[in-house]
């Protein structure tokens, strides 16, 4: 399986947006590490996490949709490059505009780390997901953000 993080709504600003991508990726890298080598079953190949991140007067263009899964879509983006999704879960989280704008490092890493478990916890899957064993997927996470002290 195949994890990641990233912002993928916000209205940080640019200088600032740009060290938050940063340490928000080597913690998709190291989640990734992390659950790359364990079989949660085959239902999922890729999970999406994505986090907003905007302003409170842009919330209500920015809201989290449900999780979508795609079992297998093949489509064509700029007119020439083929794309292929396959088994893939999609999950979007509504962050703390305010939180993550002052947090900087290992604080915004905890701040993520903790929106992300508390989502994965109670986020129900959509019926397509058969064989995903979520609860060895959430305890991997936790086990890994607690020898990281990030919850």
């Amino acid at each position: 399986m195949i994890a990641s993080i990233s912002i993928i709504d916000t209205s940080i600003p640019w200088e600032k947006c740009k060290t938050k991508r940063q340490t928000i990726k080597e913690l998709s890298d190291a989640v990734n590490t992390i659950v790359s080598s364990n079989d949660y079953g085959e239902s999922i190949e890729k999970l999406h996490i994505g986090l907003i991140a905007v302003e409170p007067i842009y919330d209500k263009f920015a809201k989290p949709r449900r999780p979508r899964y795609t079992e297998h879509k093949e489509t064509v983006a700029f007119g020439s490059i083929p794309i292929v999704i396959h088994k893939t879960l999609e999950i979007e989280i509504k962050m703390d505009y305010t939180q993550v704008l002052t947090a900087e490092g290992d604080r915004l890493r905890i701040i993520v780390a903790s929106e992300v478990i508390n989502t994965l916890r109670t986020v129900k899957l959509p019926k397509k997901v058969t064989d995903f064993n979520k609860e060895r997927f959430v305890a991997d996470l936790e086990s890994y953000f607690r020898s990281e002290h990030l919850i």
